[in-house]
């Protein structure tokens, strides 16, 4: 059977997975808080936390936060002054403006705001540090609203207020977010909202930095924040060859493995010829590698040396016919031969999968299917 690609949701309502870490953040509540059902940008509906603005110089006890169910969490965040801090350019606080755009869930989250101050007009950036601790080892997509509701007045001189984010150890690096007024579509990516993705190692804090932008350097913006567990999904690779019935494999995978072996990552491959015998293969480092012509055949190697064969299995269905099919449980191979390449696995790593099938009228008597790139998840 043919199991499509699928991924866990990132975005999971109130039924959140027990061990799940997800946290909708609001700074600022002169507007009110969004409901427990508003999910904003990310899809995340669940409790939103209540964050007043108050960003020091010094030490600062961090705020406790309930996750998405409203269940107690180990996590907290503080709200820090970064770079220079100028008291005379704005400096940070509390602020609000009635955007007439806005209405409910989106006015209680964007209409009241931290002001992250600037430099306006000459004097040096001030920055705002959102500083989460406690958050477990997991791959996040990070959602930092940061639109300045008053961006339809017209002394803004006919460009918006924009405010740069940065998430510390991302690869998506600095983006600027702003708009000149409220979009008419809702949230919109770099309008309304950035958005990272960041593995984070338990232990080591999530650092995001908030900057006034450019040209109008007094006015950065910070209306709050979404903490997504992300899972992304397997991902398909390389071309599948052709095999002398005419038979175009296709491997794929149900889910990302997780470090524990114990999520049911099935690889599956369909439309294999019927009556062979085939095994599914791996590799853990395809830098650089450059997929191989399989003889003369319309095949390809598509994982790069040392690879680990699995099992060999039957594909059963009809000779001649493209009803053959492989099912392969990795994590369950993975800890029923512990030794195999490796193993053990940690959060990030990568595995390239692919499978090889029999088939005798073939240039080297073989052929092979696509291949699949897995990431594991904690």
């Amino acid at each position: 059977m043919l199991a499509r690609l699928a991924c866990l949701p990132v975005a999971l309502a109130l039924a959140s997975l027990s061990n799940a870490q997800e946290f909708n953040i609001d700074f600022h509540t002169a507007s009110g808080s969004p409901s427990a059902a508003y999910g904003a940008a990310a899809a995340q509906p669940g409790v939103w936390n209540a964050i007043p603005a108050v960003v020091t110089l010094g030490a600062v006890t961090p705020t406790p936060l309930v996750d998405v169910n409203g269940a107690a969490t180990s996590v907290g965040l503080r709200l820090q002054a970064g770079g220079a801090f100028t008291p005379a350019y704005n400096g940070f606080n509390n602020w609000t403006w009635n955007n007439p755009a806005t209405t409910g869930d989106d006015e209680a989250l964007m209409d009241d705001i931290v002001d992250v101050g600037g430099g306006y007009p000459t004097g040096p950036l001030s920055q705002v540090r959102v500083r989460i601790n406690g958050l477990p080892s997991k791959l996040y997509d990070i959602y930092t609203y940061s639109f300045a509701p008053d961006n339809y007045l017209p002394g803004n001189g006919g460009s918006p207020w924009l405010t740069n984010v940065q998430v510390v150890g991302s690869p998506d690096g600095i983006q600027t977010v702003g708009a000149l007024d409220w979009p008419a579509a809702g949230h919109t990516y770099l309008e309304t909202y950035a958005k990272h993705t960041v593995l984070v190692t338990a232990g080591t804090p999530l650092d995001i930095f908030v900057t006034a932008g450019a040209p109008n350097l007094g006015f950065g913006s910070l209306n709050g924040i979404q903490i997504v567990e992300s899972v992304p999904p397997p991902v398909n690779f390389c071309t599948s060859g052709t095999s002398t019935s005419g038979c175009v494999p296709l491997l794929t995978a149900s889910v990302n493995p997780n470090t524990a072996l114990s999520n049911n990552c099935l690889l599956s491959v369909a439309n294999l010829e019927g009556q062979k015998t085939g095994l599914i293969f791996y590799g853990i480092d395809n830098s650089g590698f450059v997929p191989q012509t399989w003889g003369t055949s319309t095949s390809f190697l598509c994982v790069k040396a040392p690879t680990q064969r699995t099992v060999t299995q039957p594909t059963g269905g009809v000779a001649g016919l493209c009803d053959g099919s492989m099912l392969l449980d990795f994590g369950a191979f993975l800890l029923a031969n512990p030794g195999s390449l490796g193993q053990p696995f940690a959060t990030g790593n990568k595995v390239y999968a692919q499978a090889w099938y029999r088939d005798p009228p073939a240039p080297k008597t073989t052929n092979l299917s696509n291949g699949v790139e897995l990431t594991f998840v904690p």
